[in-house]
């Protein structure tokens, strides 16, 4: 019984944490977006409003054509596997050359979100933390921040999408308290005047984590580690419950009589286990028993 309770608990707690809920940022990915069709304009103080939403990798377009001595607009999204809700995110910008391209005006999205700039940002080999403070972030392939990019020449440049120089760190943080960071899974770059790199969402493999006994498919050992279980990623499966090991039996005493049940059942029956004895071979309870002045055990004692 204490085995089904549990396993129903965990299958709460498992739904709970289910890849597909929206905190489980673990997807989640750095997409370089330039929506086909938006022209840069100075008359602009924000491009948030001017970002046309896509809902697919199919949709991507990270590849920019700027001619030389003008300006083009690109975005940086955070893309998942579906619907999402997360509160923060940090990333870095490569080594480019700004003596090709330099990035003239940029902001984050939402406009009232935190953001921690290192020096120089946006400059080759730097990065930002963003926070929300009165908007999380919500759905799929949501802007995170803007960049107007002016080029010199119009040569091709790699913008390239990176962890955060300063902490090492890129990817998503969820709304909960504490909020949980994930690490991004792909980072794209942005191509101007070249093909650019596309990034999208895959769903990691799941792989086996033990509570107690009960089995219970997950995405990372953290997310097992917050059940209070054991990670086992050499298991693929739940295939036949890798965790359940059946009780062994062992002798049971039960007043003088011997029983070789498991643990469990001994106490059901209100008897004593004892692994000392390997069976219940020329029953050892009727031995060990003091009370019975007649016993095997009391006449042993007396001819010692």
């Amino acid at each position: 019984m204490k085995r089904v309770l549990l396993a129903l608990a965990l299958l709460g707690l498992g739904v709970g944490m289910a890849y597909a809920q929206p905190t489980n940022l673990a997807s989640g990915v750095f997409v370089a977006h330039q929506p086909p069709g938006i022209v840069y304009s100075a008359e602009w103080g924000s491009w948030c409003p001017n970002y046309v939403p896509i809902t697919s990798c199919d949709q991507e377009n990270p590849t920019m054509s700027i001619a030389g001595g003008a300006k083009g607009v690109w975005y940086v999204l955070g893309a998942f596997d579906g619907d999402k809700v997360w509160c923060g995110t940090e990333f870095g910008l490569g080594n480019y050359d700004n003596g090709l391209m330099s990035i003239t005006e940029n902001g984050q999205c939402p406009t009232d979100a935190l953001i921690i700039p290192s020096g120089n940002w946006p400059g080759p080999n730097t990065g930002v933390s963003v926070a929300a403070t009165a908007t999380s972030w919500t759905g799929n392939y949501q802007p995170v921040y803007w960049f107007v990019s002016y080029s010199y020449y119009g040569d091709p440049m790699l913008v390239q999408i990176t962890a955060n120089p300063g902490t090492g760190f890129g990817g998503f943080a969820n709304c909960l308290t504490p909020p949980t960071g994930y690490p991004a899974m792909c980072f794209g770059a942005m191509g101007i005047n070249m093909p650019g790199i596309p990034c999208c969402p895959v769903v990691p493999t799941q792989h086996a984590c033990c509570v107690g006994d009960v089995c219970v498919l997950v995405f990372s050992a953290d997310e097992c580690l917050g059940m209070g279980g054991v990670d086992h990623p050499e298991w693929a499966s739940c295939d036949g419950n890798p965790c359940f090991i059946p009780p062994v039996p062992g002798v049971c005493c039960v007043g003088e009589v011997c029983y070789f049940v498991t643990e469990e059942e001994c106490t059901a029956m209100g008897g004593v286990m004892h692994p000392e004895f390997a069976d219940c071979t020329d029953n050892p309870c009727h031995i060990i028993t003091p009370a019975d002045p007649t016993s095997w055990g009391a006449i042993k004692a007396i001819y010692r």
